[in-house]
């Protein structure tokens, strides 16, 4: 995959216009931050199927040369205040869509404290290139095209028309505006990002939630917070590895790293690589079902996950043959999600996650708004008694993993990738060829991805090495093929020799945008 070198600054995500949009924050004197932040709403608008204002969470890792470290920021959806932890058994489609799926969407008070924190741009300034979008509208993109058939069939009269007021759904190549959504984005540019939690909006949202049944109030609009926290982190050869702290998903990911890093070294690419990488991910994916949750509800034991003894005891048992022992373990939840990343001259790198959950989200969206609310309570376990299960006020454990990789202590590669439960064990992947390999992100994207997080058969993009890997441990080792899995890698790393950022995105540099 090519990489592209820019001087000043550089965004890469999914979207060309998004990373245009975030560019261009930084062609009028502004930081990463702020391009980070305006990308995202760009985001908002131009991929709701991924991703909206009314998602239900996302995660970052942001580096400032101010301060001189990096911190990371969770903004996660919280489970309503009337939810039960039995109030989906026996109902488990309920969890996924309409109305009982949603939360109070935490997407706007995230990117607007991490704007007032590190930003150096006003709410009203980063948003203007999101209303914009939504006002004047883009052209319609294949796949969401064929997601427009899908809300069409499943969703309900009321949110149909929120999405379609004039009753016009556009074809593949037309324009899709969105006005309701950009008056909501004008007025909270003019009345600032707490608008969308308290007042008439939030009211306007939980009228048409509870008119369906859903459990939503006004007061769980207070509950979703934007958590600064210092980042978890892992050493990877002289590379140091961040990401957000529980319930994100990166304390995996570091797990399988450094279980990677206490196996034996061979050939990246190589069936043998793939093996122990594969069988890592299993034992940390067993440690993910059983023990992993909010931490101010349950024991998160982040420490002993991320200690050298867990990782030796991990690379003994992928050594000795051993299988991981998943029980009843099952991972909740696939998912539609966007990363991006930016980076400045002056040294400001983000790594910034955020998601609606499935596609569109929960299939409900709120009438005069225009606004597509995400499924976040199909993350939690909906069996109770565990770690994961639900709980007013609970954030859910997701897998978003924004992955900040420094190098004696300075910026060195921002990078990510949206796809669900796979966003955890391909971050690992690309984390140790960044780290170990001393690849580019444009090199690691070119090699084949792996996915595991049962006892199943693993995932891997590449037709010729799962027949490599068959004919080496036999026919029934449990591996096969799928075309893609973690959908857009976006990263950027930044040159110690020049300060320079080199730029890549899965689908292609018109991906890429900078200065």
């Amino acid at each position: 995959m090519q990489d592209v070198r820019y001087k000043n600054g550089a965004v890469a995500c999914a979207n060309r216009i998004v990373s245009e949009v975030g560019a261009d924050i930084l062609r009028r004197g502004g930081n990463a931050v702020d391009a980070a932040v305006a990308a995202a709403l760009a985001e908002c608008v131009v991929a709701p199927g991924s991703v909206g204002i009314g998602g239900y969470g996302g995660a970052a890792v942001v580096y400032t040369k101010k301060d001189g470290k990096a911190v990371a920021l969770d903004f996660d959806g919280c489970a309503p205040l009337a939810s039960t932890p039995d109030m989906f058994v026996g109902n488990e489609a309920a969890a996924e869509r309409g109305y009982l799926a949603v939360m109070a969407p935490p997407i706007i008070r995230g990117l607007a404290a991490l704007l007032e924190r590190y930003g150096t741009m006003s709410f009203a300034d980063v948003a203007e290139g999101a209303q914009k979008l939504a006002d004047e509208g883009f052209a319609t993109y294949s796949t969401l095209a064929n997601g427009w058939g899908l809300f069409l069939e499943h969703a309900d009269q009321d949110s149909i028309r929120a999405i379609f007021p004039d009753g016009v759904v556009p074809k593949e190549g037309e324009p899709f505006v969105q006005k309701d959504l950009g008056a909501l984005i004008g007025r909270l540019r003019q009345e600032g990002p707490e608008a969308f939690y308290t007042g008439e909006i939030p009211k306007t949202i939980v009228s048409a939630v509870r008119k369906h049944g859903g459990i939503l109030d006004e007061a769980d609009f207070a509950v979703p917070k934007a958590r600064f926290e210092e980042p978890l982190s892992v050493n990877s050869g002289e590379y140091e590895v961040l990401t957000p702290q529980p319930p994100a998903g990166g304390v995996s990911t570091l797990e399988i790293l450094n279980a990677m890093n206490a196996l034996p070294a061979c050939d990246a690419g190589s069936p043998e690589f793939y093996r122990l990488f594969i069988e890592a991910a299993r034992h940390a994916w067993v440690d993910r079902l059983t023990l992993l949750g909010d931490p101010e509800f349950v024991n998160v034991p982040v420490a002993e996950l991320l200690s050298d003894r867990r990782a030796t005891d991990i690379a003994a048992c992928v050594k000795a043959g051993e299988k991981a022992d998943f029980g009843m373990a099952v991972a909740p939840g696939d998912g539609h999600t966007i990363h991006l990343v930016a980076a400045d001259k002056e040294g400001n790198v983000v790594s910034l996650t955020e998601t609606h959950g499935l596609w569109l989200g929960s299939w409900v969206a709120i009438p005069g708004l225009g606004l597509v609310l995400g499924n976040g309570m199909s993350r939690f376990d909906l069996e109770p008694g565990r770690a994961n299960s639900i709980a007013p006020r609970k954030r859910v454990l997701h897998n978003m993993c924004p992955v900040l990789i420094t190098h004696k202590g300075q910026p060195y590669c921002a990078v990510g990738l949206p796809g669900g439960r796979k966003i955890v064990n391909v971050a690992a992947l690309l984390s140790y060829l960044i780290t170990r390999e001393q690849m580019t992100v444009g090199e690691a994207i070119d090699l084949p991805r792996a996915h595991v997080e049962g006892p199943e058969e693993a995932l891997v993009t590449s037709e010729e090495l799962v027949s490599q890997m068959k004919a080496r441990f036999g026919q029934n080792y449990p591996v096969a093929y799928a075309k893609s899995l973690g959908n857009t890698i976006a990263g950027v790393i930044i040159d110690p020799n020049t300060g320079h950022q080199v730029a890549a995105s899965s689908n292609g540099p018109e991906c890429v945008a900078g200065v």
